[in-house]
């Protein structure tokens, strides 16, 4: 009885250890022996495409602040934000209730200036007429009294009646000078009192879509008080910021794609101008690029990324460039050879957003390993799965 008591105390005593020791053999087999589960690419063939990556806001080439040239107080507004504006298109008006009342004055004066013209017209029609008589009145006595059939006397009074005459006539030509400058001065005064009245209208410098709207009825304004914004919305474009290492590869016309913030695909687009002078601070290069359409509702000032195709690579060997690991020696990537993990050293060539080109190293068809965790590494021996 002893002896077996003594056998299941030794039995226990060796329960802890032996549990430890199988503890440690599946946690080596599964770190040294059993085969680890990999993400799994091919060498293929296939574009490998250079871009330069940048983010920028849109903004427009033709973009206006408007607003009076006048002071006043604004007692219309006739458009909203959003809402779409053609050229000419009346947008917000000023009170003019005195400024028409001048320009119904200056009207009025007008009016009245015409009417004496006319009435003066008709005088000097009958002026002429009376000068007419009195000249043929003066050449009939002067005849009569070289003949001695009339006196000194009636000669001189006829000649008295035509001097008259001419008077009346030249008083009515001035009177006349005076009235038609008084018509031009009268013209020229309603012609501002208009020009007024139109100013106070606020007009569409172009096709567009009103972005702001500041001001609001009541407002007193006064010149270069901005009372809207507008942007002509087929005009817009992409400034993006490149970093200045790309500088030598930029150039008009290249392609480009462009991601709005909340959309789920690119549009195309092409370069159109680069600045000739670079950020101080962050040494960027300020690039627009011109979507080719726009599919969607963007609003001026928004946020926008931007990838211009630098080089393209077509038909040549590449991997997943999140395959691609870096250390001291340089660029590697983890393959499969027999069924266990190795280290190839490939020579890399051109890089793009998703591959890079392999130049050497690695032969079409070959098998490209990498960790299921992003960033993570795998040991090279060790035989994999596939997930």
């Amino acid at each position: 009885m002893n002896r077996v008591r003594a056998a299941l105390s030794a039995l226990r005593k060796l329960v802890w250890p032996l549990l430890l020791i199988g503890a440690a053999g599946v946690v080596a087999y599964l770190r040294l022996v059993a085969p680890v589960a990999v993400r799994v690419a091919r060498v293929e063939r296939g574009a490998v495409v250079e871009e330069a990556f940048g983010r920028g806001t849109v903004e427009s080439d033709r973009e206006a602040a408007v607003g009076f040239d006048m002071t006043g107080r604004i007692s219309e507004v006739l458009v909203d934000e959003g809402q779409r504006v053609t050229l000419g298109q009346e947008l917000a008006r000023l009170e003019t209730t005195q400024s028409e009342a001048d320009l119904r004055l200056a009207r009025t004066g007008v009016a009245a200036a015409r009417a004496t013209l006319s009435r003066l017209a008709a005088d000097e029609e009958r002026a002429r007429t009376l000068l007419s008589a009195a000249e043929r009145d003066s050449r009939r006595a002067q005849e009569l009294f070289d003949a001695g059939a009339l006196p000194a006397q009636q000669r001189d009074d006829a000649a008295d009646k035509l001097r008259v005459a001419r008077a009346d006539l030249d008083r009515l030509l001035a009177q006349r000078g005076e009235a038609t400058r008084s018509i031009e001065v009268a013209s020229s005064g309603a012609e501002q009192r208009e020009v007024t009245v139109l100013r106070a209208m606020l007009l569409a410098p172009f096709d567009g879509l009103v972005t702001r709207r500041l001001r609001e009825p009541g407002d007193t304004v006064s010149i270069g008080s901005t009372i809207l914004r507008i942007v002509d919305t087929s005009q817009v474009y992409v400034r993006a910021s490149i970093d200045e290492t790309v500088l030598p590869r930029l150039a008009e016309d290249q392609p480009a794609s462009i991601l709005f913030p909340g959309a789920t695909t690119t549009g195309a687009g092409k370069v159109t101008r680069i600045a000739w002078e670079a950020d101080r601070q962050t040494h960027e290069i300020f690039v627009d690029i011109k979507p080719d359409k726009l599919d969607r509702r963007i609003a001026v000032g928004q946020r926008a990324d931007v990838r211009i195709e630098l080089a393209r690579r077509p038909d040549v060997l590449r991997v997943p460039i999140a395959m691609v690991h870096r250390d001291a020696e340089g660029p590697y990537v983890f393959v499969d050879r027999s069924g266990r993990i190795a280290v190839a050293r490939p020579r890399l060539g051109a890089s793009g957003k998703e591959h890079v080109e392999i130049t050497d190293g690695l032969a079409e068809g070959d098998t490209v390993l990498g960790s299921p965790d992003p960033g993570g590494v795998l040991t090279a021996g060790r035989r994999w799965k596939a997930p």
